[in-house]
């Protein structure tokens, strides 16, 4: 899958950010070349994220996986709902 594999590039390249404040305020800044957003995000984030994305020209993707299976992914030991890699 290929948003596993830009999060496992991300983690080695230390280019991921987590979280949804951090990823907004990147956005805002033209700093980011994807988002990704948990399936259980709430509804208000996604749209938040996925409009700025489409006005910062940024690959925005609401994933399959919830929270939990995303903060696995990134080997958090906590939820994650918003993350997002650099340029």
């Amino acid at each position: 899958m290929k948003i596993i594999e830009e999060i496992k590039k991300g983690m080695k390249g230390k280019t991921l950010i987590v979280g949804y404040n951090n990823t907004v305020s990147s956005l805002k800044k033209n700093k980011l070349k994807l988002v990704v957003s948990a399936s259980n995000a709430p509804e208000h984030m996604k749209k938040e994220l996925e409009n700025l994305s489409k006005i910062g020209k940024v690959e925005y993707v609401d994933s399959e996986k919830n929270n939990l299976e995303l903060g696995a992914t990134c080997r958090k030991s906590f939820g994650v709902s918003v993350l997002s890699i650099k340029k």
